[in-house]
């Protein structure tokens, strides 16, 4: 790999306190060709800030604006800066002397182009490492939106082609505390985030940093709102599965963080987007009048749904499909008593949903929406199972179906080898199958 220029761009403001043992850093770096530019964004503690930088001569290059805020810092240390690649360094933080080295090979490694991040860790205000962050073997690089979603991130960490953020636009100077994420974003609907594993970084810990103040809770849960509003429908399906299981695995990652607003936002967005998932559901019942209550419940997730009803009165087991319950037409009738065989061949024959659930009368739609969720968001799940306690044994003619919520191709997998093998349904679906148990 030829030696390209690689900038570190440290902006500062009123940042002399650490700001010499960053710079410091940056000129450790053991990559050859390194050029360090700081951006002082309109310092006004005596000229201290400034003190520092000339304080290292020639060694660095130091420009100074007027007060803009970081974006506009980072945006004029884009537009001045020689080398080809970048590195952001905050003024606060330090690097490893290997990081620009160990990113610009992992980089040439990639066959087209790409962001470079890593892991970090934390350290105190005097220097002490408090922590080390890094990623799970979930990330994929080819789901990078989920890098920045899910705040995997930490700007300092990062290194790219100067090029690529020209041509998306640069830092939004219009975002005080959340500018950095929004460009991390832009970049990462058109480009992979690769993950080299390292703490190459280490991120300082103090009262005055921006994203501990309100105003960056605000802000972050506005940008996560846009975030998701952004997001095209091909995009969700490619990096989730699908639209619904995008949404989902979003909200899980929203309840642990305080973007309470954004949270709200995403239950809505799921609300208005349940429509398009579509689940075929077959509900034990011993009367109309009680399968209307279990439809009415069921239909309140706002879910696509079609229903299928079995009458789990003593005395006989028949379909009642959902546009004719009042009636038992004898076409619709299954033999008593009804095997979970023919009703899984049934229920195939009349519902072409790609989920299909078996539960109760009483379910809950919490319940409900829980296992439907769940298997959205995994697609590797074949089939969540949930144990039914209550009810008269022996009653419900759902049997051990009652309480599953599958997919269509694993019920016709499962089917089509218990009518070739002549084996038990239940077995043949626990043996084909990625069956998860969890209590209700």
């Amino acid at each position: 790999m030829s030696t390209e220029t690689v900038t570190i761009l440290i902006p500062v403001y009123n940042g002399g306190d650490f700001l010499a043992h960053a710079i410091e850093s940056a000129l450790a770096q053991t990559w050859p060709a390194i050029e360090v530019l700081v951006i002082d964004d309109g310092s006004d503690d005596d000229g201290h800030t400034e003190r520092v930088c000339r304080s290292f001569g020639s060694r660095i290059r130091y420009l100074r604006q007027e007060n803009g805020g970081v974006a506009a810092a980072l945006n004029t240390g884009v537009a001045a800066m020689t080398g080809r690649y970048l590195s952001w360094l905050s003024h606060d933080d330090l690097y490893d002397p290997r990081k620009v080295e160990v990113q610009m090979k992992a980089l040439a490694a990639q066959p087209a182009p790409c962001v470079i991040f890593g892991g970090f860790a934390t350290m105190s205000e005097d220097g002490t490492v408090l922590d080390e962050f890094k990623h799970d073997k979930s990330y994929r690089s080819d789901q990078s939106i989920w890098a920045v979603l899910e705040i995997r991130i930490n700007g300092c960490t990062l290194l790219l082609e100067r090029d690529l953020v020209l041509r998306h636009g640069g830092f939004d100077v219009g975002l005080p505390t959340t500018q950095d994420y929004e460009l991390w974003w832009r970049l990462a609907l058109h480009y992979p985030f690769v993950f080299v594993p390292g703490a190459l970084v280490r991120h300082r810990i103090h009262a005055g940093q921006g994203s501990h103040e309100r105003r960056h809770v605000e802000e972050g849960s506005l940008l996560w709102m846009e975030m998701l509003e952004w997001v095209p429908e091909e995009t969700a399906r490619a990096q989730s599965g699908s639209e619904m299981a995008f949404l989902l695995r979003a909200r899980d990652f929203l309840r642990k963080t305080g973007f309470d607003n954004a949270l709200q936002g995403a239950d809505a967005l799921i609300r208005r987007r349940a429509h398009k998932v579509q689940v075929g559901v077959v509900v034990s019942s011993r009367n109309s009048r009680e399968a209307a209550v279990a439809k009415a419940e069921l239909a309140s997730s706002g879910l696509d749904l079609a229903f299928l009803f079995v009458d789990a009165s003593p005395d006989q087991h028949v379909l009642l499909f959902a546009g004719s319950r009042a009636q038992e037409r004898s076409d619709e009738v299954i033999g008593s008593p009804t095997t979970q065989q023919d009703l899984v061949a049934r229920t195939l024959a009349e519902l072409d949903a790609p989920i299909l659930a078996f539960f109760p009368q009483d379910v809950s739609v919490a319940t409900f929406w829980a296992a439907v969720g769940r298997l959205l968001r995994d697609p590797k799940l074949d089939g969540i199972a949930i144990p039914q306690t209550t009810g008269e044994p022996g009653v419900d003619p759902l049997g051990a179906l009652s309480g599953l919520v599958v997919r269509r191709d694993a019920l016709s997998t499962a089917l089509t080898r218990a009518v070739e093998t002549r084996s038990d349904f239940i077995s043949s679906l626990g043996m084909s199958s990625r069956l998860d148990v969890v209590a209700a």
